[in-house]
């Protein structure tokens, strides 16, 4: 039999390419050898289902999170996340908000930070007003999203960008900067942000225009807006090609009336993709279904999804994430994770939105109990471990 501890070092290095981060660590624990060329970290695991983000233990102050794959929870004692706000993640960072303000991206597996500028004030133009607003209120609502362009470990000129505010207000960070630059001509309460083929891209809501605007922005010295002419009608526009079957009338009895869309960006096998989230807008805000567009950039042309190949989307305040199912236990195929919307409800009524649509079934089920444990100040969000 072969002695698994003497295998070349050029072999258990590449082995290691394959296992996601618990099984990383479970390999660097078989014999002495397997630990020492684990400690190099030659290679990155490999791609993983995300970990939901929940709430501090109140004995431990630890933060807790849940591994859907193994069906588990992790207890991290990082001390950058007591008391903040999560306002979003990338590639494994989080961007966290302390009551005083104090913004930092954070990686909690590493402990490896970084101090950004506060953001700008909630009220545009109107520093002295926030003076006026419940501390714990203005650190809940203050940043909607926060992404990144690269990740941080990789290249050292990256860039953050932010929603914030009262209108959800763009503004933009760069590696090195000591202030948030303001982005002036794009849309007002826009629903998402991503980052696409080296630009950045902002999707606003159909509401304001009847269909979904979006807009695309590279950084700079003089960064300019283009408003792109492909557009997206929505529901029950004549223009719209899926079949609506949430009716469009003006009877206050009708259920359709509490009903709204939210738009996400995604990056998935190479083309950006406009995802529409449809709401009921209850107390809750509960979740009814998800539609897929696959956008085409260079013909100004979309092209409704039934499906998404087999893989499963991650979506909510983080970076949206997508992977292949078919290498882990317990995920969905043409399914996507949603965690809840209303993150700014969610100390009065529980992150309770929380869920798994079948795109082919037309259904929604749970990933996750009603009881979730979740942080005081905001709903959890989804978490890629990057250990190095």
């Amino acid at each position: 039999m072969a002695k698994w501890s003497e295998l070349p070092d050029d072999m258990i290095e590449y082995l290691t390419s394959f296992l996601p981060i618990q099984d990383y660590h479970r390999f660097s624990a078989v014999c002495r050898n397997w630990h020492m060329v684990a400690k190099q970290k030659r290679h990155s695991p490999a791609q993983q289902i995300p970990w939901l983000t929940l709430g501090e233990m109140k004995d431990t102050k630890k933060r807790k999170f849940y591994n859907l794959s193994e069906d588990r929870h992790n207890y991290l004692d990082v001390p950058e996340l007591c008391g903040t706000v999560l306002c979003g993640s990338s590639y494994g960072w989080l961007f966290t908000l302390d009551r005083k303000l104090n913004f930092r991206l954070v990686n909690p597996l590493t402990g490896v930070c970084y101090d950004l500028p506060r953001p700008p004030p909630y009220y545009e133009g109107h520093i002295e007003q926030e003076m006026y607003i419940d501390p714990e209120e203005l650190q809940r609502c203050l940043v909607f999203k926060a992404i990144l362009d690269y990740d941080p470990r990789t290249r050292s000129d990256f860039t953050a960008l932010i929603l914030y505010g009262e209108l959800n207000a763009q503004a933009f960070w760069r590696a090195g900067s000591t202030v948030w630059t303001a982005i002036t001509d794009l849309p007002y309460v826009p629903d998402d942000i991503a980052f696409y083929e080296g630009k950045f891209y902002i999707v606003q809501s159909p509401c304001v225009d009847n269909y979904s605007a979006i807009y695309t922005f590279e950084v700079g010295t003089h960064p300019k807006a283009t408003k792109l002419e492909l557009q997206v009608p929505c529901r029950g526009d004549p223009n719209y090609i899926v079949e609506d079957t949430v009716c469009d009338c003006t009877d206050t009895d009708c259920n359709c009336i509490n009903k709204c869309t939210v738009n996400y960006l995604v990056d998935f096998g190479g083309k950006l993709h406009l995802v529409e989230r449809f709401l009921e807008m209850s107390d809750h805000r509960l979740t009814t279904e998800f539609v897929l567009h696959e956008l085409d950039l260079e013909r100004n042309k979309y092209f409704t999804c039934q499906q998404i190949n087999g893989h499963a989307m991650f979506l909510g305040a983080s970076s949206p994430v997508v992977i292949n199912p078919s290498c882990y236990h317990n995920c969905m195929k043409d399914a996507i994770y949603f965690t809840d919307f209303a993150h700014v409800f969610s100390e009065s009524y529980g992150a309770e939105d929380l869920g798994i649509y079948d795109l082919i079934g037309k259904s929604i089920t749970r990933y996750y109990p009603r009881d979730v444990i979740h942080h005081a100040l905001a709903a959890p969000i989804w978490f890629t471990p990057n250990p190095w």
